[in-house]
């Protein structure tokens, strides 16, 4: 019975020719389910396969088990598979093999020519009592490798296959500008020819409409994703797939997608950005697919970017060459510029009433009970205005560069802390020093220059990021060198009028005469309110 075996087995190996097949002869480990490359195979073999096998004939059942799919093992040739299995068999018959291999093809009728054999582990004969022992059982299978339509370019082995795309933007949920993202809902549009899908086309009709899924089982597709998307951010809301009967196949898909970008924040808040949505083959290269722009396939909505403006849109492609990385890109560039109401708003706003309170310290009389009160005040605005300069740049990454909202925050810092060292240094010429000229003085001038100052370094800020006067660098220079110079000139003034006073018998008096005059009002309220103060008190 051992022999009888092995004597069949030979005899089914004879159908194989050298060329262009394989075989296994590996035992089989696990069983595999059914695929579509087994069913052009089973009218083979009544036809092909059983009449050749002599001394026994295998039944139905048998036959059925051995159309079985068996499980891939390692591919040897045709020479090796003679060699391996001629070591503990008989000596094949090449001639014998060549003959039964012709016979088999004039049976095919379905065109496929290259034919692969299989085997598994033998399992217990049905028509057997008993398995053979001494030698190793083999079981084949016949199979297709005929490759899938939707597996291969349309135009493989012949250039370059072209896919029309086309990038639209329907809505625009904002940027944000800390994680270096933007949200859009987007509809991308993919268009090629491919003539073997015009039998998907059923007769009568010019082109019919397929889901997604059941496209990708049967229609080649070019693999085209966004790859600029945030990890895991890009979700498909609906997608279909269009074929014509001219050959051309249309994807369209509509997705709600986390773009990637990174920020140009130098002139933040009065920045322009140009947004990018680009797109690219996962799996093929510059040399076998190309991406070309389609105007009439790509929009941007004007009226959906809330907090920017659009100023235009452009679509186009272009190559990257990074080592072996050869791609053809597309792309979408959509320029926006952030619209100024809002930081208006939130933060010039407040920071104007800030500042104009600060420098209400300077109107407060000069007696005891307004001490506490005028260097509160001012400290108090100082920390408010911190409070404002940190939100206004939380929106804003870590890494931030130096733009315009941080010199406009320090400049008001800047001018805030001079009303401090004007305000407590009036303080002390007048209840330290005894001066009451040289407080008053100190005083009124204040009322004028630090609001000089401020507003012809705000000008300056803003005119030039809004309007583009000035660059940020030059800008920068400029307020900083103007407060510097401002402050050194009106010490160097209240200096030597000190120095003039004091040491010099008051020659000129010119200190002493502006005080009085301009003082004289303020001398009489605080007299005033220095009586009722004492009047209280004797009460």
């Amino acid at each position: 019975m051992k022999f009888a075996v092995a004597f069949f087995e030979i005899l089914c190996l004879a159908f194989v020719c050298s060329d262009g097949l394989a075989v296994v002869a590996k035992p089989r480990t696990s069983m595999m389910q059914k695929t579509s490359s087994h069913k052009a195979i089973p009218e083979l073999w009544p036809s092909a396969l059983v009449p050749h096998l002599p001394h026994q004939t295998a039944s139905t059942d048998e036959l059925e088990r051995r159309r079985e799919p068996l499980l891939h093992g390692k591919a040897v040739t045709y020479s090796e598979m003679v060699d391996v299995l001629s070591q503990d068999l008989v000596q094949l018959d090449d001639v014998q093999l060549k003959a039964r291999w012709q016979h088999l093809e004039k049976v095919d009728g379905d065109g496929v020519k290259r034919l692969r054999l299989r085997a598994r582990k033998p399992r217990k004969p049905r028509m057997l009592n008993k398995a053979p022992a001494a030698h190793p059982s083999f079981n084949f299978v016949l199979h297709s490798t005929k490759v899938d339509q939707h597996l291969v370019r349309p135009s493989a082995g012949k250039g370059a296959d072209v896919v029309n795309y086309g990038l639209m933007v329907m809505n625009f949920y904002g940027a944000t500008l800390k994680k270096h993202t933007f949200s859009v809902d987007m509809v991308m549009s993919l268009k090629w020819k491919d003539p073997r899908v015009i039998d998907f086309v059923p007769a009568g009709l010019d082109k019919v409409t397929v889901a997604w899924n059941q496209a990708l089982e049967h229609i080649w597709m070019p693999g085209i994703v966004v790859t600029n998307r945030e990890i895991k951010k890009y979700e498909i809301v609906s997608a279909s797939v269009t074929v014509f009967r001219s050959g051309s196949v249309l994807r369209v898909e509509r997705a709600q997608a986390r773009i990637m970008q990174k920020y140009k924040l130098k002139e933040y808040p009065f920045d322009t950005q140009k947004l990018q949505i680009k797109i690219a083959s996962s799996k093929y290269m510059l040399n076998e697919l190309k991406l070309v722009a389609e105007k009439d396939m790509s929009d941007v909505k004007e009226n959906v970017f809330g907090l920017y403006d659009l100023k235009g849109w452009e679509a186009h492609n272009y190559t990257t060459s990074d080592g072996h990385l050869k791609k053809s890109r597309g792309v979408l560039d959509f320029t926006v510029k952030r619209n100024i109401e809002k930081y208006r708003q939130d933060h010039l706003a407040p920071s104007f009433i800030v500042l104009a309170i600060s420098w209400g310290v300077f109107y407060f009389p000069f007696v005891n009970q307004f001490i506490v009160a005028r260097l509160a005040l001012s400290i108090l605005t100082l920390l408010t205005f911190t409070n404002l300069m940190g939100k206004s740049s939380k929106e804003l990454p870590g890494a931030a560069p130096f733009n315009f909202n941080d010199l406009f925050n320090q400049q008001i810092q800047t001018l805030m802390f001079l009303t401090i060292v004007l305000n407590i240094s009036s303080e002390i010429s007048f209840h330290q020093f005894k001066d009451e000229v040289l407080a008053r003085y100190i005083n009124n001038s204040g009322k004028v220059v630090l609001p000089s100052i401020g507003l012809a370094n705000i000008i300056m800020i803003l005119g030039s990021g809004q309007n583009k006067w000035l660059s940020l660098e030059t800008v920068t220079i400029l307020a900083k060198v103007s407060v510097a110079a401002a402050t050194v000139c009106y010490s160097a003034y209240v200096l030597h009028g000190v120095y003039h006073n004091r040491f010099k018998g008051k020659s000129d008096g010119s200190i002493e005469t502006l005080a009085a005059v301009e003082g004289q009002e303020e001398a009489d309220a605080d007299a005033d309110a220095g009586d009722g103060g004492d009047a209280d008190c004797d009460m």
